[in-house]
């Protein structure tokens, strides 16, 4: 399954703080039990949640888990929770395992009912969290210039990586 985060930056003068801090947080999400795999992406296009994080889960029990309370979740973001915005937590079905996007690829988010041409699309739907979504799919293009003609398409999103995809250290 996979946690999609959604969220806007307010404070954009602590950019590059932040940036680090959740790469930071990427780790500590990795030593969650049931948290496989972690990426980070950004839009190309105006979006009103424009950062998207991709995170390989067993299930939305992990949310539940002790674990997961203790290092994660809304309290786990510490000062940058007042710094964000347009801040959406869903689990999504239909898929196992987040895809590997390459830092010169691109990962595309399609909302239901719209089109992302010949890219091949997984459509996944909400079993977990804030379910703000019905139904959405994701795809990876190889490179960044094979879908430059998707920006600013409506309900497609084109996502830049900033982070290469991390995975827990026994996978």
């Amino acid at each position: 399954m996979i946690y999609m985060v959604e969220m806007a930056l307010i404070a954009t003068d602590r950019r590059v703080e932040w940036d680090a801090w959740y790469l930071s947080h990427m780790h500590k999400l990795l030593s969650i039990p049931g948290i496989r795999a972690t990426q980070r992406f950004e839009s190309l296009s105006e979006s009103a949640s424009p950062f998207v994080a991709l995170h390989q889960v067993d299930g939305p029990e992990v949310f539940t888990s002790d674990a997961y309370r203790a290092k994660a979740g809304p309290g786990g973001t510490g000062e940058w929770r007042e710094l964000m915005n347009n801040w959406y937590r869903n689990v999504f079905g239909g898929i196992d395992a987040t895809p590997d996007v390459p830092m010169d690829g691109a990962l595309i988010v399609v909302e239901d009912g719209a089109s992302a041409g010949l890219v091949p699309l997984t459509w996944m739907h909400p079993v977990g969290l804030d379910k703000s979504s019905e139904r959405r799919a994701i795809g990876v293009a190889a490179s960044l210039d094979d879908v430059r003609g998707l920006i600013g398409r409506k309900g497609v999103r084109v996502c830049k990586p900033l982070t290469p995809r991390l995975v827990e250290p026994n996978v």
